[in-house]
């Protein structure tokens, strides 16, 4: 894979949740986990599923990074000033690159 389709730098932030000492209740957060160089590559066409005989629009757009075994799909990319959810995790080239299958989030 040439180095030089990886042209957009993205966040991938990993979520965490605690108990709040003060009140007892569970916080969320999401912090940066890492920065990569990425090869973004947006659909052509988005997916709308029904939902409560409502359609919803739903953008999947796939990230191409560097391999990391720490990736997981619990975490999140903020590219752009949007966040998307990581759906699925395929490695590709024994390890070398990660394709990030991802979501839109509302």
């Amino acid at each position: 894979m040439d180095a030089g389709k990886f042209d957009e730098l993205v966040t991938i932030e990993s979520y965490t949740e605690s108990v709040s000492s003060n009140t007892g209740q569970r916080v969320r957060s999401w912090s940066t986990y890492a920065q990569v160089w990425a090869q973004v590559k947006e659909s052509d066409f988005g997916q709308e599923p029904t939902n409560a005989d409502r359609r919803e629009h739903k953008t999947r757009v796939n990230f191409i990074t560097r391999y990391d075994s720490g990736f997981n799909v619990k975490m999140r990319i903020n590219w752009g000033g949007n966040y998307y959810n990581i759906l699925n995790i395929a490695e590709k080239e024994r390890r070398l690159y990660a394709n990030l299958l991802t979501e839109l989030t509302s």
